[in-house]
């Protein structure tokens, strides 16, 4: 998703931050619950926070990973259903929360931040698409594939650390994690990522854009 508070006037950054309040949140700590009342608008500041579902006991269903800039949960926010997923910060990380009046309103108020809500629902369904091709269709290489090049495609700089574990990367992919790891090795061993100290890295998208093209 494309970053909000890099995309939008300063004008509209200085709105959102003067409605909006700080809250830290550490790692692997939940920012809210699925079926927890949508109070509030998140938008992170640092580090990152992934979407999640549990479909059955033990089992974790990944739906987002959202990083620096990008706000997440906007659907039920905006019609007043409860969260739909459980989220948890990635890493130690900051967020900018509005609440839903405050966020109903600017939305009444800013025809430019209705626009970034609307793209934001567009960009969300397009995703949300490709991803179910994908899973349909594709190999193991070509699901890690794509969900690594989701996870780094919109950094402004590179190299870039994975933020996640290869558990939830085989979640994004629908895929177990042993054959993730195995799929993450081969991927190494052709110089398409780098592993350091147990840690994913991604040098360049290049070689992985390639191979997906192959």
């Amino acid at each position: 998703m494309k970053p909000l508070l890099e995309n939008i006037s300063d004008e509209l950054v200085e709105k959102l931050h003067s409605f909006g309040h700080r809250s830290s949140y550490g790692e692997d700590q939940e920012v809210f619950a699925r079926g927890d009342k949508a109070d509030f608008l998140p938008i992170v500041l640092s580090g990152a926070v992934k979407m999640i579902r549990n479909p059955e006991v033990g089992k974790e269903v990944i739906i987002g990973i959202f990083r620096s800039g990008e706000m997440f949960a906007v659907p039920p926010v905006f019609d007043g259903a409860p969260y739909p997923s459980t989220a948890i910060a990635v890493e130690k990380t900051e967020l900018l929360q509005i609440s839903r009046d405050d966020f109903l309103d600017i939305l009444r108020d800013s025809p430019e931040f209705a626009f970034q809500v609307i793209g934001w629902t567009c960009e969300m369904l397009r995703e949300k698409t490709s991803m179910i091709r994908t899973l349909a269709t594709a190999s193991p290489e070509h699901r890690v594939g794509r969900v690594l090049i989701k996870l780094t495609e919109e950094e402004a700089s590179l190299p870039f650390r994975i933020p996640v574990r290869r558990q939830d990367i085989a979640e994004m992919a629908s895929l177990t994690t042993e054959t993730t790891i195995r799929v993450i090795r081969r991927f190494a061993d052709q110089e398409m990522v780098r592993i350091e100290h147990g840690k994913i890295f991604i040098d360049s998208l290049e070689p992985l854009q390639r191979f997906l093209r192959d």
